[in-house]
């Protein structure tokens, strides 16, 4: 057992973004202010173009590298095509993002000067107009035929759109969080895009322009705009010569004041980090809301949604049928104290003053209790044989399992009175086999699952009362290992423990685009359940007992050794 264990953030490096669109209108003639500079986003060096003397395969090669570059219309990839191909070469079709390293393959077929060579690979999904990556798993096949125009080899049918490898991809685009509305709480809620990285100077216009169009579809229902449809930009985003960036709007003239300081908080949200603080933000030349016209980050803090537990509140670990702190202490309260045999366990967020808990029921199925973490768990009358891990809303008052693989139910407590129950409709997830796990999001707007092995995403959307689990999205399908379990680290970051002999531990971005594997090394296979919060650790159950990755070292350090499989550890969410 470690006895000093240290706090350590998951480390996820997230760069750039997506199709460039509309700009705003022009700058006053007569003003002292500027196009704004966004905040430095790296030197981005775009690749030359083909060297004298390259051969077909290498030409090929690098131009699927070049297609990353968006800059002047893909300007550096258009140099390696004839300047038939060059002039008619159709950019804006569609951007595929694919594996790394693609292979090329001749063709039958090549004579008379012409070689033909098939380009393949694996498709990782597609960036859409609004910048939204939207996994679509698969293979892809293009031929290119390559001729010799004046001594040099040149393509002459690139296909219509660009082909992106994914690293490529993230050197030159910059990914952003575009910020909309829980309907529910009023809080803020990040929809990550991706964005042209250079020039810098089109960055805050961009994401100016997502914010105003609204939500991606896969987020479509879960969360609203304050922003009203037809709001746009009198001007572009500007910064004067005293420092302040400014942003001038139309077509808000019916909000109310609280509708305004709504708007305000996506818009600083959003920009957040992309230009220079304050924001002046205006409504028809005038405060957008009245008697604050400049601001800063500090001012949206009241926005912000349920993230981490308290610092004050410890991880837990359900082992031997106990529930138990991280240095094996038993937890106060009945499922630590062995009046129960307790299978798996959720506090609330953020401060866990209430328990819900998955026990060995008296016909020897599951069954739930909840209640407050150190009194009385009351039994929630469900018919179930099998029943995931629990998972708690943000207000803290409802938690969801899933029972037998396929019903989704929600509990809520109220008073004195007894836990209330209410279906959750996941007939989207369910149409792909069994749900083994799923993790409400701490700011509740997504949900995590496990169906089958893989990785899946979707929103929770409330409607007339009804909740539902739409526009599910299987992430990185065909590129991770069979999932065991999954947790989120942030909002927009999930951890995930694969099943099987061979232990893997990865990141993985909520829209499925940036994949990375941690350090597996001190474990052993099989992995069987991974928690994470903001702020924390990131545990891990593997076949010897209980671990903790510290990115510092990137090893998983001991927590509970020696305790063999089954261990189940939280932390409140």
């Amino acid at each position: 057992m470690r006895r000093h264990p240290r706090l350590a953030l998951l480390a996820a490096a997230f760069v750039s973004g997506l199709v460039a669109l509309g700009g705003c209108a022009a700058v006053p003639a007569s003003s002292d202010l500027q196009v704004v500079r966004s905040m430095p986003v790296g030197s981005l060096i775009p690749p030359a173009g083909p060297e004298p003397g390259v051969d077909p395969f290498r030409l090929v090669r690098e131009f699927i590298g070049a297609t990353g570059s968006p800059a002047n219309g893909h300007a550096v990839a258009r140099a390696f095509l004839s300047r038939s191909a060059a002039a008619n070469w159709d950019d804006r079709a569609g951007l595929t993002v694919i594996e790394d390293a693609p292979g090329a393959a001749p063709q039958a077929g090549s004579a008379n000067g012409v070689r033909r060579i098939r380009v393949g690979g694996s498709r990782l999904g597609m960036l859409t107009a609004d910048g939204s990556f939207m996994p679509a798993a698969g293979g892809f096949s293009v031929p290119l035929e390559v001729v010799r125009e004046h001594g040099e080899w040149r393509i002459t049918n690139p296909p219509p759109g660009v082909l992106v490898e994914a690293t490529v991809l993230q050197r030159n685009y910059r990914q952003v969080r575009v910020c909309f509305v829980d309907p529910s709480r009023g809080t803020l809620v990040p929809d990550l895009r991706w964005v042209p990285a250079q020039p810098a100077t089109m960055l805050p216009g961009r994401v100016l322009d997502m914010l105003l169009a609204g939500p991606s579809a896969r987020l479509t229902g879960a969360v609203r705009s304050a922003i009203p449809e037809g709001t746009r930009p009198r001007s572009n985003v500007l910064v004067s010569r005293s420092g302040r960036t400014v942003i001038n709007l139309s077509g808000l003239e019916a909000l109310t004041e609280q509708q305004r300081q709504l708007v305000a908080a996506q818009i600083v949200g959003s920009l957040d980090g992309l230009v220079p603080a304050p924001l002046r933000l205006l409504a028809d030349g005038e405060p957008l809301v009245p008697g604050q016209a400049e601001w800063r980050s500090a001012d949206i803090a009241s926005y912000a949604a349920p993230t981490g537990p308290r610092s004050d509140v410890a991880g837990q670990v359900v082992v031997g049928g106990r529930l138990r702190g991280l240095d094996g202490t038993p937890a106060p309260g009945p499922a630590g104290t062995g009046q129960l045999t307790v299978f798996s366990a959720a506090r609330s967020n953020p401060g866990g003053e209430l328990l819900a808990v998955v026990v060995a029921g008296p016909d020897g199925h599951p069954q739930l209790r909840v209640g407050p973490s150190e009194g009385d768990l009351a039994v929630v009358p469900l018919d179930a044989v099998t029943m995931t891990r629990p998972t708690w809303r943000p207000s803290g008052t409802e938690a969801w399992t899933v029972i037998n693989g396929r019903t989704v139910v929600g509990v809520a407590l109220s008073g004195a009175g007894p836990p209330l129950t209410y279906p959750v409709n996941a007939t989207e997830l369910t149409q792909w086999g069994p749900i083994s796990q799923l993790r409400l999001s701490r700011d509740g707007v997504r949900v995590a699952a496990v169906i089958g092995g893989r990785l899946v995403v979707a929103a929770v959307v409330t409607e007339s009362g009804a909740v539902s689990l739409r526009h599910p999205q299987i992430l990185r399908d065909g590129n991770l290992p069979p999932t065991a379990s999954v947790d989120w680290a942030r909002p927009e970051l999930l951890v995930v423990a694969s099943a099987g002999p061979s232990p893997q531990v990865s990141s993985v971005s909520v829209d499925g685009l940036i994949l990375r594997q941690l350090s597996s090394t001190n474990l052993t296979g099989p992995l069987t359940d991974i928690v994470a919060a903001p702020g924390r650790e990131v545990l891990v159950a593997d076949a010897t007992g209980l671990w903790a990755y510290s990115d510092t070292q990137e090893v998983w350090e001991p927590l509970l050794g020696g305790i063999g499989p089954g261990s189940a550890p939280l932390y409140p969410g």
